[in-house]
């Protein structure tokens, strides 16, 4: 979510339109900025109140080994054959990686299709469909129960680069003060769409101005350590993948526990646009309303979100 939503739509479009100064697809991506802050304010709110900025408190030093048990954790609603494939390209990917985890978690959110996963995989079945957020605090149940030092998230249509758990373990035993680290997601897909959401940061968080701490980062690609598992958990109040991760970055943050970003842990993220232009704009104008939605809720919960917002910029996917 990376729409800088409180502002009036031409404070909006002038902030960009000076960021992609000499860009060759400058007033392309202002017209798709349109259609995507015009279709979330549709579902999202107009927040008034007025709050003032605290910083939150200085990062706590984690306690992790030297070699760190890691999980993985995947929320699963498969209900369509591009679901399955996106599935087979992530297990494949996770069997890849140059640092194996000890344990992958699949939870799968009552999903209406079957698709097959590799034996060792553990596949959690839930009884009724619940939403991503109860579905990684299974996750992070089972990954506490059985010991695991550092839990790493993913989404079923990501793809994972080789080295990603390895960047994540790197990142924690270089920065004693971090509790949670989110990497670089870019899109796999080549449509417009997928580039315009690299150039938006949409799955990479917020940085806060001149600092290497995150008020947020996605769980498309995003890893905590034990103590932050133990201390916090997503709001099941969030129905679909959209604000959760907001929800959960910052009562990480208020607790003490820095937030940072990793490049070089990179993620691809299949968004599914293709050559029909109506059916790829329905997907990318659906994708914003339900950010919308997640917006709404979160203001609910955190109505000073604002304010930090107003302290963040854009992470472009790289």
């Amino acid at each position: 979510m990376s729409a800088i939503s409180n502002l009036p739509y031409g404070e909006t479009l002038d902030y960009w339109y000076e960021k992609l100064k000499g860009h060759e697809y400058r007033y392309r991506f202002l017209l798709t900025k349109l259609v995507e802050a015009f279709t979330f304010k549709s579902k999202s709110t107009t927040y008034n109140k007025y709050f003032e900025y605290t910083p939150f408190p200085n990062g706590k030093m984690h306690h992790l080994p030297i070699k760190p048990r890691l999980a993985i954790i995947v929320p699963i609603y498969a209900k369509s054959n591009k679901d399955v494939q996106d599935l087979s390209s992530l297990f494949l990917s996770i069997q890849n990686l140059e640092y194996p985890p000890d344990i992958v978690v699949l939870v799968d959110d009552n999903s209406p299709i079957d698709y097959p996963c590799p034996k060792h995989f553990l596949k959690i079945n839930s009884q009724i469909n619940s939403g991503p957020a109860k579905a990684r605090n299974k996750g992070i149940e089972i990954a506490l129960t059985k010991e695991m030092d550092v839990i790493a998230f993913t989404d079923a249509d990501c793809i994972l680069k080789k080295d990603w758990t390895k960047q994540i373990i790197f990142h924690f035993q270089q920065n004693r003060n971090c509790g949670l680290v989110s990497g670089n997601t870019i899109s796999k897909d080549k449509h417009w769409f997928g580039i315009y959401h690299n150039i938006n940061g949409t799955l990479n968080g917020r940085r806060f101005n001149n600092s290497d701490k995150l008020l947020y980062g996605t769980t498309a690609n995003l890893a905590i350590t034990s103590e932050v598992a133990t201390s916090i958990r997503f709001n099941e109040n969030f129905p679909n993948a959209a604000g959760e991760d907001i929800e959960f970055c910052f009562k990480a943050n208020k607790a003490g526990f820095e937030i940072n970003h990793n490049k070089k842990m990179v993620t691809f993220h299949h968004y599914g646009y293709t050559k029909n232009f109506l059916n790829s704009l329905s997907k990318f104008r659906n994708q914003f309303r339900k950010y919308g939605r997640g917006e709404k809720i979160l203001l609910e919960l955190i109505p000073e979100y604002y304010a930090y917002l107003n302290e963040t910029e854009e992470i472009k996917a790289e």
